[in-house]
């Protein structure tokens, strides 16, 4: 099952975006930026409508990291590096090369940080992974829960985007995400805390389970994130059950937790 292995999306939550900019994807602009924390804005706003109606305490609070003048991080992934992870049996090795290209981002930004010394505590060292960017993070933001997007520019051009150590109990898990729409960034922020694909993937191929989430879930957001305006979209009861914050599903939706996998 797809559960447990996330915290549940309650509470306060810091979304934190990293951008940066790759020899395969358009350089950010000052444009380009502006235009994600908006759409940004509107993801934020549209899950606490839906935790509301869900009678759910979140509040889900946002920051970002680029350098001065809105310069970015750069840092090259291996050609074709993310579509080869997921598209062929060497799923494990892409997963290793992404988590060392993510840590090195995560080093620079964490660099960038200014520490103060407590008294009495000793000298914490800036972030150089993920791992500690997320912990500092959290205790700095007083969070319970981080979801760390890594903001690639490749805006109409092939979609990138996917979650990365959602299937892993040992790594941090974090998401690299291509599109600008608010739908997008929602998308992935609940697969962070658990949710699952409805629509075909290499993880889920079966076509029982896409025409079953088609016909129940015709305006699931994690079945087709680009259908829809994100104000005409909506949780599952599937979805919510993933992220906790329902306790119970119908016995109907139970084989919706297995599906065909790579071999990993």
């Amino acid at each position: 099952m797809f559960k447990n292995v996330c915290k549940d999306l309650k509470n306060d939550v810091l979304l934190y975006l990293i951008f940066v900019d790759t020899r395969e994807t358009t350089p950010w602009t000052e444009y380009d930026i502006q235009s994600t924390l908006d759409s940004m804005a509107v993801a934020v706003d549209w899950l606490h409508q839906q935790a509301r109606k869900n009678n759910i305490i979140l509040n889900i609070k946002t920051d970002y990291y680029i350098g001065e003048q809105y310069a970015t991080i750069n840092k090259n992934l291996p050609l074709g590096t993310i579509v080869r992870s997921c598209s062929e049996p060497n799923f494990r090795k892409g997963t290793i090369t992404l988590n060392k290209w993510s840590d090195n981002i995560a080093r620079i930004a964490g660099g960038s940080f200014y520490i103060v010394d407590k008294d009495g505590i000793p000298e914490v060292k800036q972030p150089k992974n993920k791992e500690r960017l997320i912990a500092h993070l959290r205790d700095e933001n007083n969070v319970e829960s981080v979801a760390l997007l890594y903001m690639l520019n490749n805006y109409y051009k092939t979609d990138i985007s996917i979650p990365i150590n959602t299937f892993s109990t040992d790594n941090i898990e974090y998401a690299i995400v291509s599109y600008k729409y608010p739908s997008e960034i929602v998308h992935n922020l609940l697969h962070l805390f658990g949710a699952a694909d409805l629509h075909r993937t290499h993880y889920r191929r079966s076509e029982k389970r896409i025409r079953f989430a088609e016909q129940e879930f015709p305006n699931e957001i994690m079945h087709d994130p680009y259908a829809k305006k994100i104000y005409e979209m909506e949780i599952s009861e599937f979805t919510k059950y993933l992220v906790g914050w329902i306790d119970t599903i119908e016995d109907s939706y139970e084989f919706l937790f297995y599906d065909k996998m790579l071999n990993l």
